[in-house]
C-alpha cells in the first residue's frame, strides 16, 4: 500500500491525490438509457422519433432500498419488488471492496483514535473556566466594602478591625484573580502543544486516505470503526452496498446536517491555526462510536 511501509510506519505526503468524494457519489446509480436507433430517413422525424422511443424500453430507476434490495419504479410508475439473485453480485463486490478497505485503514485505528483523544483535549482546555476570576472580583469588591466601614467608623478599635478584615478578603480575591491568570498560561502553553500533535496526526490520517486509491468513501467516514459497521449491515442482509449503509447511517434525524455544518465549521477554525490548511475531519464520532 502507498502510505504504509514494511514496519507499518505511516509515509507519503498528506495533500490529496484526488477530491474527497460525496455521500452522493456512493449511491447506487440507474441503469443509463439504451440509445435510439438511427432514424429511418423515408418517415416524417417526429413519426420516426415516436416509433423509435415506444421501440425502446425504459429503464427502471432505483428509488431506495428495504430488505430484500433495491427498489425499482418501472416506466409505468409501478415499483418492482427486487430479486435477490439480481443483487447477489453487487452484494459480493461490496463485501469484498470493504473487506480490503478493512485491511487498508484498520492497522491504523490507533491514529484515529489518538486524534479524536488529542481533539477532545484542545476542546478542554480551549473551554476554559472563568469561574476563578469571576469570584477573586467579587471578593475584592467585598474587601472595599470592609475599606469603606473602617473609614466611616469612629472607635480605633473598629477601624483596626475592618482594615485587617479589608486587606484578608482582598489577598484572597487577588489569589482568585492570579489563579486564573496562571491558568490561563498554563493551558496556552498546553495547547501549542496539543495542536502541533493534532496536525501531525491530521497529516498521517491524511496520507493513509490518499494512499488508498479511488476510495468508495470520504475521508471522513473511514475510520476503521465505522468501516466495520458498514460491513456488518452488509452482512446481516440491511443493505447491498457500501453507499447504502452509509446512507442509513446518515438518514438518522439531523445527523446529515449536523456533520455538515460541524465539519465547515471545524475546517475554517483550523484553517486559520495551521496556515490556511484545514485539519482531517472525522466524522465517527456524530455515531456515537467511542
Amino acid at each position: 500500500m502507498a502510505d504504509f511501509d514494511s514496519d507499518w510506519k505511516i509515509t507519503g505526503t498528506p495533500d490529496p491525490a484526488t477530491p474527497d468524494p460525496q455521500p452522493h457519489q456512493v449511491q447506487a446509480q440507474p441503469a443509463q438509457p439504451v440509445a435510439p436507433a438511427a432514424p429511418v430517413m423515408q418517415q416524417a422525424p417526429v413519426q420516426a422519433y415516436q416509433q423509435q422511443r415506444a421501440a425502446t424500453p425504459a429503464q427502471p430507476v432505483v428509488i431506495g432500498y428495504n430488505v430484500n434490495g433495491p427498489v425499482y419504479r418501472n416506466a409505468n410508475g409501478f415499483v418492482m419488488p427486487p430479486s435477490r439473485e439480481d443483487h447477489t453480485a453487487e452484494r459480493e463486490a461490496n463485501l469484498n471492496e470493504i473487506a480490503k478497505m478493512i485491511n487498508h485503514f484498520s492497522p491504523k485505528l490507533e491514529v484515529y483514535q489518538d486524534y479524536e483523544k488529542c481533539y477532545q483535549e484542545i476542546l478542554k482546555y480551549t473551554n476554559r473556566s472563568v469561574a476563578p476570576f469571576v469570584w477573586g472580583i467579587l471578593v475584592i469588591l467585598h474587601s472595599f466594602v470592609a475599606f469603606f466601614l473602617a473609614t466611616s467608623s469612629k472607635f480605633k478599635n473598629t477601624i483596626m478591625m475592618y482594615v485587617i478584615a479589608g486587606l484578608v478578603i482582598f489577598l484572597i480575591g487577588a489569589a482568585f484573580v492570579a489563579l486564573y491568570f496562571i491558568k490561563k498560561k498554563r493551558h496556552a502553553q498546553k495547547l501549542e502543544v496539543l495542536f502541533e500533535k493534532f496536525e501531525e496526526l491530521s497529516n498521517n490520517l491524511k496520507i493513509i486516505y490518499n494512499g488508498y486509491s479511488n476510495c468508495a468513501l470520504p475521508a471522513e467516514y473511514t475510520d476503521p470503526r465505522l468501516l466495520y459497521q458498514f460491513q456488518s449491515m452488509i452482512y446481516q442482509g440491511r443493505v447491498f452496498s457500501i453507499g447504502a449503509a452509509l446512507n442509513s447511517l446518515l438518514a438518522m434525524p439531523g445527523v446529515y446536517k449536523k456533520i455538515t455544518e460541524e465539519k465547515k465549521q471545524f475546517e475554517l477554525d483550523t484553517a486559520e491555526k495551521f496556515n490556511g490548511k484545514a485539519a482531517f475531519f472525522n466524522a465517527a464520532r456524530f455515531f456515537g462510536i467511542k
